[in-house]
């Protein structure tokens, strides 16, 4: 069966960089259950490949994520690049890709990282940390370990 990709929205009541809210692609798995197939650019408690339960509050509407459902051990880290890490950016994203990152750019400053579940957490935070220490970029990333999704709970 082919899968269908479909936009469905996060909601950031904290509106950083002035974004109240991210459009994803995902694939419905189940009634109002999606797997989320991008990196969000913006979001940190939603992952690759995690699955969401989403409902669109009208059928003109996207679905829109109410809870992580079931964690699939990704991670994401966000990256901004300042004027002084311009020189270095080429270098920083190779030494990510070295251990193990998959980065994707939404401009010349903003990267979204991607851990699997085998990537060192961290070893990449860790070298993250170096970089915004020579003040090359600053980065962000949910709490760890994150929590369980609700359908991971064991009740």
């Amino acid at each position: 069966m082919e899968e269908k990709f479909v936009k469905i929205l996060i909601d950031l009541p904290d509106a950083e960089f002035g974004v109240s809210g991210e459009s994803i692609w995902s694939v419905q798995v189940g009634d109002d259950l999606y797997e989320i197939r991008n990196t969000p650019w913006y979001s940190q408690d939603i992952n690759f490949h995690d699955v969401v339960r989403a409902m669109a509050p009208t059928e003109d509407k996207k679905p829109v994520v109410t809870e992580v459902v079931h964690r699939r051990g990704h991670r994401t880290i966000q990256v901004i690049f300042h004027d002084e890490g311009s020189p270095e950016k080429d270098a920083v994203l190779v030494a990510l890709k070295t251990l193990g990152a998959r980065y994707e750019g939404a401009n010349e400053m903003l990267y979204s990282l991607d851990l699997k579940p085998e990537v060192d957490f961290d070893a990449v935070a860790d070298y993250l940390e170096e970089c915004e220490k020579s003040g090359w970029l600053s980065y962000s990333h949910a709490p760890q370990p994150q929590p369980k999704g609700t359908g991971d709970r064991i009740n």
